[in-house]
């Protein structure tokens, strides 16, 4: 895992203190939207309990002639077919508007495309199967806004559209009877972050007169799974239906929602989070390793043994992605060791073949996780084409970067943080260089990815009083994550391995008290840290319950050795890859780059003694100073091991957390490496 440069937002004690006081809340609590902005007792509690009334969902763009046609379609039993997506989100929003109007008597039917063949949003392939079923009225839901070329081609054919979608419109809308979407620049709507499933919502409002009483008794969980399952902000009224959503999953009368918490292994009680780590990652997986239509079967179910069979399915195959990810990261991995080179760009950028493309969109993020890098995959299809996602992080715009390179694209879509697109193979390199490119010039030294702290906590603090007082800043998700908290100086007493060593569990002394916090997805030989080390923690906290006893739960969201200089750090990480990469540097920081004799001679004595390393190699100079007492920067340390492995004495995996020693017969002249050469010409 790479280091982030972490981020203390400012305190403001006093001002802490008064909104406290004014919202019925906790210090600390209040410490937290303080932090986050909130200045005023007023907005403070608009952002915590927002009126439970939801706007008009008139105030949607063309949302009166969405309903008018769709309620002439029910009285005159005219076929109705709701066009979802494959996603958590498109899903949901077809269930929802599929079972409202089969519950008011329409004829109706749903089509989701599949993720592969057919890809996102309406085709003519499938309209031209829609109305060869006698469909005379097609309703998106979760998609639709960029389709002209499909709109058009639904007309012809003789059906009438309704759009309603939440991705930000083209200078262009599709022909359409209505095209509700709150981000039309015409909308008068005063909140627009809805989710696809969110809009759908409104849409049933607005067939039930614009009141919301009803939707959300029958709805809300259905909405509230589909928003937190696509990441959009939880403020306003996203933070209302999501709040009802979680109380009525707790009772829900959706069997396949019910079936699904079950082989999830949730409880009935369920945090936004759990609904994130645990239902949507099911749901998504139909889409991405079968069909999403088994997922609709699943929220469509009305009976209990097919919901658990269905259920059952989901869950398998959402552990063979699991399984998936882990072989693509180890397929780039072994890319990596062959081509080292390719891991020290400012961009990651691979191809390979058989990787599944519904889930390298999940591997971009974990190899961004490990690296601090913007990633993008590709695999191989039919007709010498390449289709790919990334994924970016800080100021790194992937969309405009994309647009920049367009000419070697044949298809590209996203925004800044995500992106999918497609190229003819002959034009990856070409792709690849222009990337690079384009990164050299928006930054010399890569920017290194960011962590957000809310407040340093002190031990006094890790009550379940305390901690629990945090539940009124729930629901957590996008624009409201879980707080985060530094624990500073914490002292290391043991290290426990959890689930078969998959997790660790740090038992650590922070002053005179002793805690405890998870490190998820942590194997023993990956933590880096042994007893006795002295560790900076960013944690998120909450309660758990065992034995009837509430206690006070701690996740680890990053670590660091204590005494670690960030700013230092980060410059001397990107003049070692700009180095590596052969790219000018200045004659004084190549003189400060360059290792010596006796320096080599030191590190690796070090690592023979420990037989290797295991851990973070950005760890590696703070744990040297530690043992040796003798302090070497990162770009000289890593100019160092990589002498060491071109002259076959040391082997670094791809993943950058282990240092293997290679047997070695006879004197190595250290002076023959390449990279030992050019340093000493430069």
């Amino acid at each position: 895992m790479a280091f982030k440069k972490w981020k203390l937002l400012p305190e403001n004690p006093p001002l802490a203190k008064v909104l406290a006081e004014e919202c019925g809340i906790s210090i600390l609590a209040a410490s937290v939207l303080v932090a986050r902005g909130h200045t005023s007792g007023a907005e403070a509690l608009e952002f915590l309990a927002p009126e439970e009334t939801l706007s008009s969902p008139f105030a949607l763009p063309d949302m009166e002639a969405a309903a008018d046609r769709i309620q002439q379609a029910v009285d005159d039993y005219e076929k109705i077919t709701v066009y979802g997506d494959y996603d958590c989100d498109g899903v949901t929003a077809t269930a929802l508007l599929y079972t409202y109007l089969s519950s008011i008597g329409a004829d109706v039917e749903y089509y989701i495309p599949e993720r592969i063949g057919e890809g996102y949003g309406m085709n003519k392939s499938a309209l031209e199967r829609i109305a060869a079923g006698g469909t005379g009225l097609i309703v998106t839901v979760d998609n639709g806004i960029s389709a002209l070329e499909e709109a058009d081609y639904a007309a012809e054919l003789g059906m009438d559209l309704v759009i309603t979608d939440h991705h930000q419109p083209g200078p262009e809308l599709p022909q359409a009877v209505a095209v509700v979407d709150p981000h039309r620049a015409d909308a008068a709507c005063e909140f627009r972050e809805y989710a696809g499933v969110g809009v759908a919502f409104q849409l049933v409002a607005a067939l039930e007169g614009g009141s919301h009483q009803a939707v959300l008794e029958y709805f809300a969980d259905l909405a509230a799974v589909g928003t937190i399952g696509d990441i959009v902000p939880l403020v306003g009224e996203n933070r209302v239906i999501v709040k009802a959503g979680l109380r009525a999953l707790e009772m829900s009368d959706n069997m396949g929602l019910r079936a699904l918490m079950e082989a999830a292994g949730a409880a009935r009680s369920l945090s936004a989070q759990t609904v994130a780590f645990s239902l949507v990652p099911r749901i998504n997986a139909a889409g991405r390793m079968g069909s999403a239509r088994d997922a609709l079967r699943l929220l469509l179910c009305e009976e209990e043994e097919e919901a658990r069979i269905l259920a059952e399915q989901l869950d398998g195959m959402n552990k063979s992605r699991q399984e998936e990810e882990q072989s693509i990261l180890s397929r780039a991995d072994e890319q990596l060791a062959r081509f080292p080179e390719l891991g020290r760009g400012r961009l990651l950028i691979l191809k390979g073949e058989g990787w599944s493309h519904g889930v390298l969109g999940i591997v971009c993020s974990r190899l961004l996780e490990r690296t601090g890098k913007p990633v993008l995959l590709m695999t191989s299809e039919e007709g010498g084409m390449l289709r790919g996602s990334g994924r970016s992080l800080g100021d790194f715009h992937l969309f405009k970067a994309l647009s920049a390179n367009s000419s070697c694209l044949t298809q590209f879509g996203g925004h800044k943080l995500a992106a999918g697109f497609s190229l003819r193979e002959p034009d990856f390199e070409r792709f690849r260089l222009g990337m690079e490119d384009y990164a050299a010039r928006q930054f010399d030294l890569a920017p290194p990815p960011v962590v957000e702290i809310d407040r340093v906590l002190s031990a006094e603090e890790l009550t379940v009083e305390s901690i629990g007082s945090l539940a009124v800043l729930e629901p957590f998700g996008a624009r409201n994550e879980p707080p985060l908290f530094l624990l500073r100086q914490a002292y290391l007493e043991r290290v426990s391995p959890l689930s078969g060593n998959k997790h660790q569990k740090l038992h650590l002394r922070v002053g005179t008290a002793s805690i405890q916090a998870l490190w998820f997805g942590v194997s023993s030989d990956r933590c880096g840290y042994r007893p006795g080390d002295r560790v900076d923690i960013v944690v998120s906290a909450g309660q758990d319950e065992f034995n009837g006893v509430r206690r006070v739960s701690l996740k680890v969201r990053d670590i660091r050795p204590s005494g670690f200089e960030q700013e230092k750090f980060f410059n001397a990480k990107g003049y070692y890859e700009k180095i590596r990469r052969g790219e000018p540097v200045s004659p004084a920081i190549l003189k400060r780059g360059t290792p010596a004799r006796e320096e080599v001679a030191l590190v690796y004595r070090f690592l023979k003694a420990g037989n290797g390393y295991f851990g973070d190699l950005d760890s590696l100079p703070i744990m040297l100073a530690q043992k040796t007492k003798t302090e070497i920067n990162y770009c000289k340390l890593r100019l160092l091991l990589d002498i060491l492995e071109e002259s076959g004495l040391i082997s670094i995996s791809p993943s950058q957390m282990e240092i293997t020693m290679l047997p070695v017969e006879g004197k190595v002249d250290l002076k023959a490496a390449p990279l030992y050469q050019r340093l000493s010409q430069a």
